[in-house]
């Protein structure tokens, strides 16, 4: 056999052993979990004193509004602070949640004013001091898409609400799929995540004509609970904050799970996140009391936890390895074995070496893979009767192309999340003696000593047979005139069966299904 050397990027992805390609879970860990300061009152918000400066947090917590550098801790305010935002460097914006009323403090001279809301009375009212009414306001943010305004969450009135910073003017942004949102985080200058419910992250896009839509990211506005992988099947207990770490990774604070999570908007999926530097990382670690708002300076996570504040550094991605088909030089995986001891292993056909690694975006990897001839396909066959003599019918062929497709919307529907049928794989058909034989393709590949389909799909492949838009191809066109194109059925009395599709590594060649050789 051939070997040829192939540079492998993984992207935010890492490999793992395995005989399929598949997607599971990434991780991050951290090596350094330490105590940076006890506060002894419940914190609710941090961030970066942008009036001292010189790696200085900003703290709002239940006894007011502080400033330290870990050694010295300065009270600026006394009332209850569940956010605040900072305008510039003179001017911080406090939430007070249970006034119904967001204020306004002046760091140089002290003085401290209501900017919105009435205090003292909730409702909801869009207007400017002193008529506007919030409801228990949670969170609030810079609007990066409009100087000089304000992005609240008006919780019990389940709004999104922009503040004039001048005026004090209210204004409802949406009100659209939202259940008591609480914290804010900007994802870029056109989209915006927020907290609903405890439960679930929203979110918020602006569209170049201004308007706005929103939808459910990651979490479920039902459910609480505690799970990682696709972000539609993650679950939370209680998201106190998001933290950008980088473009579109996020680290999150699921809070009465006690942990940290990583949120992967380019893979669409939520990882672990081990702060004591364990090895795998394949469960996020459970933290010494409840993360309550997080945010990251010069390179080093700060993480509110009741009473105390935790600074984590040295943080890695683990970069993990799979079993390649032959061919594959580029790949995108989530996987979670753990990780290899020695810098060279041998997993099955594919020698890998770790070349270097760049935490939260690139791994680089040399491989030698061996070039099988066959690669195979996890597929869904099905045989349809049908006079073969049609499909030389440029005209009929496109009615076929036509019902392929519908049938893949059908078994990808019936499939759920048991598998995929990517956009970009057409269905592949022969016709042999009056029988049209298609097969409907998942991203799962095998490698080419599989000669028979994995184990495990029966169900699915019960829940595709009870369908009845499956009894037939349902091609008919009045222009072409045949008897049936009813579906066959195996031993099995099955109308769709689980398959491998064999192709050539080689697109040269062609592949001979008899001899299961290509030339």
């Amino acid at each position: 056999m051939d070997y040829k050397s192939v540079l492998l990027v993984i992207i935010g992805m890492f490999l793992g052993k395995t005989d399929a390609l598949q997607n599971l879970e990434l991780s991050l860990s951290y090596t350094n979990f330490e105590l940076f300061l006890k506060t002894h009152y419940p914190v609710y918000h941090i961030e970066p004193d942008t009036f001292k400066g010189n790696g200085s947090l900003l703290i709002g917590g239940s006894r007011g509004l502080e400033t330290t550098d870990g050694q010295t801790t300065t009270r600026i305010l006394i009332i209850f602070v569940s956010s605040f935002t900072q305008l510039n460097r003179t001017h911080v914006v406090v939430v007070h949640r249970f006034e119904h009323c967001l204020k306004i403090l002046n760091r140089e001279n002290g003085n401290f004013q209501t900017l919105a809301g009435t205090c003292g009375y909730s409702g909801y009212t869009e207007k400017g001091v002193p008529s506007g009414q919030h409801f228990k306001p949670f969170g609030v943010q810079l609007d990066i898409r409009n100087p000089g305004k304000l992005i609240v969450t008006d919780t019990y009135n389940h709004a999104l609400v922009s503040v004039d910073v001048q005026s004090g003017q209210l204004h409802t942004i949406t009100k659209s799929g939202f259940k008591e949102p609480s914290s804010l985080q900007w994802a870029n200058k056109q989209q915006v995540f927020v907290i609903n419910y405890h439960s679930y992250i929203s979110q918020v896009n602006w569209s170049n004509t201004g308007s706005v839509e929103s939808h459910v990211v990651t979490g479920s506005p039902t459910i609480q609970g505690d799970a990682i992988g696709k972000m539609e099947q993650a679950l939370f207990d209680t998201v106190a904050g998001v933290e950008k770490l980088r473009d579109n990774i996020y680290l999150v604070a699921d809070s009465k799970n006690r942990k940290l999570k990583l949120l992967d908007m380019n893979q669409q999926v939520v990882g672990a996140v081990c702060v004591r530097g364990e090895k795998p990382c394949s469960v996020s670690s459970v933290l010494p009391r409840e993360p309550t708002s997080l945010v990251e300076i010069e390179g080093k996570m700060y993480v509110a936890m009741h009473n105390n504040i935790y600074k984590l550094t040295g943080e890695s991605f683990a970069c993990k390895y799979v079993s390649l088909p032959s061919g594959e030089g580029r790949i995108q995986l989530r996987l979670t074995e753990p990780q290899l001891q020695s810098p060279v292993q041998h997993l099955g056909q594919v020698h890998v070496e770790q070349i270097a690694q760049s935490p939260y975006s690139t791994c680089t990897y040399h491989s030698t893979v061996e070039d099988f001839p066959v690669t195979r396909r996890l597929s869904f066959r099905a045989k349809f009767h049908l006079p073969c003599s049609l499909m030389t019918e440029h005209g009929f062929k496109f009615y076929v192309k036509a019902a392929f497709r519908q049938k893949k919307k059908i078994i990808q529907e019936l499939c759920g999340k048991n598998c995929t049928l990517p956009l970009n794989l057409e269905p592949q058909s022969n016709c042999e003696n009056d029988t049209l034989t298609v097969y409907w393709l998942t991203s799962r590949i095998h490698l080419a000593d599989m000669k028979e389909p994995p184990e495990g799909m029966k169900k699915v492949t019960e829940q595709i047979n009870q369908s009845s838009l499956m009894t037939s191809l349902g091609s008919h066109d009045s222009s072409y005139s045949f008897d049936t194109d009813s579906a066959q059925t195996n031993t099995s009395r099955d109308m769709v069966e689980v398959a491998l599709f064999s192709t050539c590594t080689d697109p040269t060649q062609s592949y001979d299904s008899n001899t299961d050789l290509c030339s």
